[in-house]
């Protein structure tokens, strides 16, 4: 899939730049040509790294808990991505020269690269590592003619992969955590979940969520749980006999208000959120009644 947004084995052109938190801006950094090839390199193993995951590629889940790395995209112009829609779409950025004086500012590193046919990527990590090791000033050590030197130089550390890599059409996630943090997901997913929940109610025509949209923006888990149901192109066509008939087996107590709409009880709704969202099932191997399980994770097959 990432190969047909370009082409790693013949790239042209290469641009590293920083993003500063103070003032969100992102700059340039004049490289010279041994930082050009190592940034090549780290773009080319984290393309590697991602091919070498098992598995089909992944359609991004807001409300998925990615405890094992997998093959992960998102479309570019999704709304929760519009922190890496507009790095990918920055263009030309003015050079930043005092890097060492900025360290403290520096909230993610990027690097931009172009292919033989024009086409764009653009690789972004936190800064964590990469700054850390400018603090370690004359901590820092070199081995010369078998005599060992402190580094007096600012000394900054590339890392082995980047969190996410960006294309015309695709967000590629390699960290999941990391990608949240430089995307600011949390934010965003809190300022839209009542609209989320909106969306959900007028279309699942069958169930008041009105308690649940006036404080999900205080409760994050359930806010993404809001954005991923609202995505799914099938909430439509949910049947209230099937939402009853899994609300008894996990002991969800709905009520039928006067305009004959379901409402669970307070203390349900975090677990109607997740049996709307998929993340609720029910087994009964031995015939003798069964469990209710809740999925944090889920792999479709």
């Amino acid at each position: 899939m990432i190969e047909n947004d370009i082409d790693i084995a013949n790239l042209v052109t290469v641009n590293f730049g920083v993003g500063l938190r103070s003032n969100g801006n992102m700059y340039f950094v004049p490289t010279d040509a041994g930082m050009k090839g190592a940034l090549k390199d780290m773009i080319a193993s984290t393309v590697g790294a991602l091919n070498a995951i098992q598995g089909e590629w992944q359609k991004y889940d807001l409300s998925e808990d990615y405890g094992e790395r997998r093959r992960v995209y998102c479309e570019r112009d999704d709304e929760f991505m519009k922190a890496f829609s507009e790095l990918f779409d920055a263009g030309s950025l003015d050079d930043l020269t005092n890097l060492t004086e900025q360290v403290s500012d520096i909230e993610y590193y990027f690097a931009e690269v172009t292919d033989n046919q024009k086409r764009k990527m653009v690789g972004a990590r936190k800064a964590t590592q990469f700054k850390g090791t400018v603090k370690a000033k004359n901590r820092l050590v070199r081995m010369v003619d078998d005599t060992l030197s402190i580094i007096e130089d600012a000394v900054f550390k590339l890392d082995n992969e980047f969190d996410v890599l960006i294309t015309d059409a695709h967000v590629y996630i390699v960290n999941d955590a990391r990608m949240q943090q430089l995307g600011d997901i949390t934010s965003h997913v809190a300022a839209t979940a009542k609209n989320k929940v909106q969306h959900i109610e007028d279309t699942i025509n069958f169930l008041d969520l009105s308690r649940i949209k006036e404080k999900i923006e205080d409760h994050p888990r359930v806010a993404r749980y809001a954005a991923s149901i609202a995505q799914n192109p099938a909430i439509g066509n949910f049947q209230r006999a099937k939402i009853e008939e899994l609300a008894v087996q996990h002991d969800i107590v709905f009520k039928e208000l006067d305009n004959g709409k379901l409402q669970c009880r307070v203390q349900d709704e975090a677990r109607l959120m997740e049996l709307l969202d998929a993340r609720r099932y029910h087994l009964d191997l031995a015939n003798n009644g069964g469990d209710p399980y809740r999925a944090t994770g889920r792999h479709k097959v």
